[in-house]
């Protein structure tokens, strides 16, 4: 059947911090033909609901549940709801997977693998909602990949039994990441750039990070970002342009991470002061 009007699909990559593909898709009569992929398949439903044929049985997944499929496994895929469906898919590389899976247990040769294909585990899927909409809108790379690693590695000790492994301490290693952040606060450094650096995983970096200093690492920047935002806007500085200087998207993204830190917006910080009237 071919997809109707009310069909709609939109797809990117996330390339910058990692081989792999999301799509935004809502189906009201489309029924896709017996497939595989070559990339695992994690899709979070956010309305309706779906039904699939796969590993020789008929499944059906509504709104809160995941539908998860290994590398080259045959299914289908069809409305199970008089609106259709509509979910948030990720297709993430089974190099990222294995590699993912080896860091958080410790076994080099973790081979993740889905033995169930539909599990209702609406907190998951809620938290894989908002990284889809992370990746699609942030230029912010510390942010983005920091998200990537925790979500995904929630999928690999919830449902792949993937278990978690304790690392040694690497206190000079997140020491060098800690300094890194704070030497250029407004670059858009990367989550892999700090790891490389330290020569850690991006995955036991942000373990031993937080354990270290009590945040990870994007939110001990965002912290220092707030820290320096405060100085200048003391010495006077506007919103605008403190909010350029420190690596903010925009003054309105400033104003929000600030006012959520300090509970007041920069504008009224500065009246506070009274440096404004």
């Amino acid at each position: 059947m071919s997809p109707q009007a009310s069909d709609r699909s939109d797809f990117f990559r996330a390339d910058d911090i990692g081989a792999l593909e999301c799509l935004d898709a809502s189906y009201a009569q489309r029924v896709f033909p017996p497939h595989f992929h070559e990339e695992y398949v994690v899709n979070a439903l956010t309305l309706g609901a779906q039904s699939y044929r796969h590993r020789g049985g008929t499944h059906r997944a509504g709104v809160g549940a995941l539908v998860l499929i290994n590398p080259g496994e045959v299914h289908t895929g069809e409305t199970a709801d008089a609106r259709g469906w509509a979910y948030r898919g990720f297709y993430p590389s089974a190099d990222f997977l294995q590699r993912l899976a080896a860091d958080i247990s410790g076994d080099a040769h973790a081979r993740p693998y889905f033995r169930d294909t539909v599990v209702l585990d609406a907190t998951l899927a809620a938290g894989l909602d908002q990284l889809h909409r992370l990746l699609r809108d942030s230029q912010d790379r510390l942010l983005r990949e920091s998200a990537l690693q925790r979500m995904f590695g929630a999928v690999l000790q919830r449902h792949m039994q993937v278990r978690g492994q304790t690392q040694a301490a690497a206190p000079r290693a997140v020491e060098l990441a800690r300094q890194m952040l704070a030497d250029a606060v407004s670059d858009n450094l990367s989550l892999q750039t700090l790891a490389e650096a330290a020569q850690l995983s991006p995955w036991q970096l942000c373990r031993q990070f937080r354990q270290h200093f009590g945040l990870p690492p994007v939110a001990w920047r965002n912290q220092l970002r707030v820290n320096r935002a405060r100085q200048l806007l003391a010495q006077g500085q506007t919103p605008g342009a403190v909010a350029l200087s420190l690596g903010f998207a925009d003054q309105a993204h400033l104003t929000r991470v600030f006012r959520h830190t300090v509970g007041l917006a920069p504008a009224a910080y500065q009246r506070a002061l009274g440096l404004r009237r």
